[in-house]
């Protein structure tokens, strides 16, 4: 009986490290993906479940520069480059995690997404601290979405119920914008002071990455990855 070698290996990448990626263009699409189409509702779901290192699912990448067959790529909704690279990894499956997971938490921009009823809306996304240590209290709940202007209005924009468009009021409401770990090398920081660690630098999200390299073709990598409740 021949020996079969097997052509899979494993690591964890952590989520910092994905969406780095993406932001460079090393990771990208395949031309042939359908567009992000998620709303906002789902990205908060998203998030919550992230922030609880809950499992979201996989995703399957397809490593380049094979023999094989090659596909046109594009890069992930939301990523801006001038100078676009060819890419290292595309992605097959679990872009509409990755995308929503980068526009939220790497972009650095307001999120362009719907209602549940499909109307257009600009979101940043917010973790109410209080709630999210709270035992009593769902995650889910503690996730909120805010106007690119950062602050939440009511009785015809005329009461201001919410106001975190600077880093002091940030503090003193206890909101903290998870985007802050995933955007700068020394993690959770802004305006020189520490906030609250939302995803490790090491393993969060308990990311664990299988990859198989056919003979001929491109190679395949399977992440497993925190994901959604």
């Amino acid at each position: 009986m021949l020996a079969i070698a097997s052509t899979f290996k494993s690591g964890e990448p952590s989520l910092r490290v994905l969406l780095d990626e993406i932001h460079k263009g090393s990771i990208q699409l395949p031309d042939f993906q359908r567009g992000w189409v998620w709303d906002d509702d789902h990205i908060r779901s998203l998030i919550a479940s992230v922030s609880l290192s809950y499992p979201i699912g996989a995703l399957l990448t397809l490593e380049t520069g094979g023999a094989g067959v090659r596909f046109r790529p594009r890069l992930v909704e939301g990523v801006r480059l001038g100078d676009v690279p060819a890419p290292q990894l595309l992605i097959l499956d679990g872009q509409q995690n990755m995308t929503s997971l980068y526009l939220s938490l790497r972009s650095g921009s307001a999120v362009a997404t719907t209602t549940d009823k499909g109307k257009p809306i600009d979101r940043v996304y917010y973790l109410d601290m209080a709630r999210a240590v709270s035992p009593a209290e769902d995650r889910l709940d503690a996730v909120v979405s805010i106007p690119p202007a950062r602050k939440l209005l009511s009785d015809f924009n005329r009461k201001v119920d919410l106001d975190v468009s600077t880093p002091e009021l940030e503090y003193r409401t206890g909101y903290f914008s998870p985007w802050r770990c995933c955007s700068t090398p020394s993690g959770c920081r802004h305006g020189g002071a520490a906030t609250p660690s939302f995803i490790g630098t090491t393993k969060p999200s308990s990311i664990s990455l299988t990859r198989s390299r056919p003979r001929s073709s491109n190679a395949f990598s399977s992440i497993a990855y925190p994901p959604s409740s």
